[in-house]
């Protein structure tokens, strides 16, 4: 895929790996329109990049739907709409029952918002022939996250929802690519690419966008930004009892050391 003079949105573009990808598809002379809930971090942004920009609560069906209709004004269509907003949900309870609130933001955001921007864009782009979503999911989609239910489940879903995209749809001109990264130096750790510290366990979000981008031209549905995800995904499909043991056992340790399940403590945890 040639990336030059195609319409990109990026959803959670204001900051984090939203922000370095789109950067990365402007060095390609991509026309790039960045979208956020966080308004004033997203014209900063904006202006910084030189790219347009859009507020858009991804979690709001009317904020997507309107997110399309004002990037079909400005562009005429989309080539790719990259959905990369996403939330951990951060619940107190240590067993996992999360909160109903902690399920219902989980789902609307890491899953609805694809399938929002999917009912919204799917009948130009079929249409045309042609389209492209990018989806950032996550390594939890394929290993689990220690301590998140919700956000394991919800990126589960999403991961799903992006094959039946991509099946249903291939036939039409539609190609899809789920991107399920491990750990990247984001606003999500407490960490942004002015504090990035080198970690064995994370990845700076340029190295992680450009990773994704080369998985993109390449047209692969499935996109890792390490060595280690698929890896783990094989060891886990070839003897799941073990898996689930295994995990079980780290989960405890984690709990005995620090007391804490945060997905910004279990990152640490990680053999290299």
């Amino acid at each position: 895929m040639d990336l030059r003079n195609k319409n990109i949105i990026v959803t959670g573009g204001a900051s984090g790996l939203g922000e370095a990808l789109a950067l990365e598809f402007l060095k390609k002379d991509a026309n790039v329109l960045i979208s956020d809930i966080n308004s004033k971090n997203l014209k900063v942004t904006a202006n910084k990049l030189e790219c347009e920009f859009e507020y858009c609560d991804v979690s709001k069906e009317k904020d997507v739907q309107n997110l399309v209709e004002k990037a079909f004004k400005r562009f005429g269509h989309i080539d790719i709409f990259c959905s990369n907003a996403g939330v951990v949900s951060n619940s107190k309870k240590i067993n996992f029952i999360e909160e109903n609130n902690c399920w219902e933001n989980a789902l609307n955001v890491n899953l609805m918002s694809h399938v929002y921007a999917a009912k919204y864009l799917l009948p130009n782009m079929i249409n045309r022939n042609q389209g492209y979503f990018l989806q950032i999911i996550s390594a939890a989609a394929l290993l689990s996250q220690i301590g998140d239910a919700a956000y394991s489940a919800s990126k589960s879903a999403a991961l799903s929802f992006a094959e039946s995209l991509a099946i249903n749809n291939g036939h039409l001109g539609i190609k899809v690519s789920a991107v399920c990264p491990q750990y990247i130096a984001t606003p999500m750790l407490g960490m942004d690419k002015d504090n990035f510290t080198k970690n064995k366990n994370l990845i700076s979000t340029q190295t992680a966008a450009r990773r994704i981008i080369k998985g993109l031209i390449e047209e692969r549905f499935l996109i890792f930004t390490d060595n280690k995800t698929n890896k783990l995904f094989k060891k886990k499909s070839e003897n799941y009892e073990s898996w689930i043991i295994g995990m079980q056992k780290l989960k405890q340790k984690i709990l005995d050391e620090t007391g804490d399940l945060k997905i910004n403590t279990v990152y640490k945890f990680l053999k290299n």
